[in-house]
């Protein structure tokens, strides 16, 4: 249920999820409704989290006792738990609300998902104290806790040091590899936050070696400090891909020109290399329950005087770039990767953001393209 699309949960995946899930650093359950700017805040200003109402957790491990048993079924449920979290937190919290009936009852359970806050810290009672998630328990702390708001303030400024450091190093290393007398495309898909590892280097070799890279001889796999990297093609058409611990994905490679006349560069290719490079990074954040906000940036690099082709089957080409370097970015969330119309969303504004300076925006770059190039590369997860 972290990543799955709210529309698809069903009482079943709940029922899973409390027998694999004990209360914890981004799991709580309740009996009723209690608690809401307390619970939901900490979540937030932590790693975010599921919480359930309607469910009872033993208090001597934890775990839920079974069956399910809900709480009584009434009008405006939804509505009251956003209003005390839009209310009752500061800055306001809008979680997910998801409500789901009891098999053979009058009454639901309650599936509340919140994400990690950009704008973390939240406070609650009138802005005079702020929660955290410490393990099974929520734990309290008044802003005279220097040293804990401190840290939550000061982890949005370390963790830009700390992506700055690892971008640096990944720069390098494809810059002594890759030749840059060709228009090339980089797209990165990193934490807003990236202050901390999120996944083993062993776990991202499985990711890359065993379900997205053919298996060929020799491996276009190599391993790097806190990562995996993947090489392929020549140096003048050099390939690049490399995951991070921190949750980092960064690509790399050289547009590909129009097959028709050998000087456009091509829509569908640039939409695919991000397409892909999302793919990597579903699969990464599937695989280590990742909840926190992310950021998606490409970058058109040496494209000072070139064309874009944007509908393969018509001649037709945009105004030459006048930029050196054209820059998008746009943030999101892990299940927004994980569901194809959000995916379109993210993909179409940095579509939309790249191709202006093109002089190619709207109505001409369309939900409509941006979705069949996802299909044709087989990128979208559904």
């Amino acid at each position: 249920m972290f990543t799955k699309s709210k529309d698809e949960i069903t009482f079943a995946d709940v029922e899973d999820f409390c027998r694999e899930f004990p209360e914890g650093v981004r799991v709580e359950y309740k009996r009723k409704i209690t608690n809401i700017p307390k619970i939901v805040s900490s979540f937030a200003n932590t790693l975010g989290g599921i919480f359930v109402i309607g469910v009872e957790a033993d208090q001597t491990n934890n775990k839920v006792n079974f069956p399910i048993q809900g709480i009584p079924q009434k009008a405006g449920i939804e509505e009251q738990i956003q209003q005390s979290s839009l209310t009752g937190i500061h800055p306001a919290v809008m979680p997910e609300v998801i409500i789901l009936d009891v098999p053979n009852s009058n009454n639901v359970v309650v599936v509340i998902r919140v994400d990690e806050s950009v704008q973390a810290p939240h406070a609650i009672s009138k802005s005079t104290k702020t929660y955290i998630r410490t393990g099974s328990i929520t734990q309290p702390y008044e802003f005279a806790d220097i040293d804990r708001i401190a840290y939550m303030l000061k982890r949005r400024e370390d963790s830009q040091v700390v992506a700055h450091q690892i971008l640096t190093r990944i720069e390098k290393r494809t810059e002594s590899l890759c030749a840059a007398n060709e228009p090339y495309v980089k797209v990165i898909v990193e934490p807003v936050f990236p202050y901390r590892p999120v996944i083993t280097t062993e776990d991202i070799y499985e990711i890359v070696t065993g379900v997205l890279v053919p298996k060929v001889e020799p491996s276009p796999v190599r391993r790097v400090p806190g990562g995996t990297c993947c090489l392929t093609g020549t140096r003048d058409n050099l390939t690049y891909l490399e995951l991070n611990d921190h949750g980092i994905v960064y690509y790399r490679g050289n547009m590909l020109r129009s097959q028709r006349d050998g000087e456009l560069l091509t829509f569908s290719y640039i939409v695919g290399r991000i397409g892909s490079t999302i793919k990597y990074a579903r699969s990464l954040y599937k695989k280590c329950d990742y909840l926190g906000n992310l950021e998606v940036k490409t970058e058109l690099c040496q494209v000072s005087g070139e064309k874009l082709m944007y509908y393969e089957d018509q001649p037709y080409s945009s105004r030459e770039c006048v930029d050196s370097d054209v820059l998008a970015s746009t943030q999101c969330l892990p299940h927004h990767l994980m569901e194809n119309e959000k995916l379109i969303n993210v993909v179409e504004k940095l579509a939309n953001q790249l191709f202006w300076a093109f002089d190619v925006h709207k109505p001409m770059i369309t939900r409509k393209l941006v979705r069949e190039t996802l299909a044709k590369n087989k990128q979208l997860p559904n």
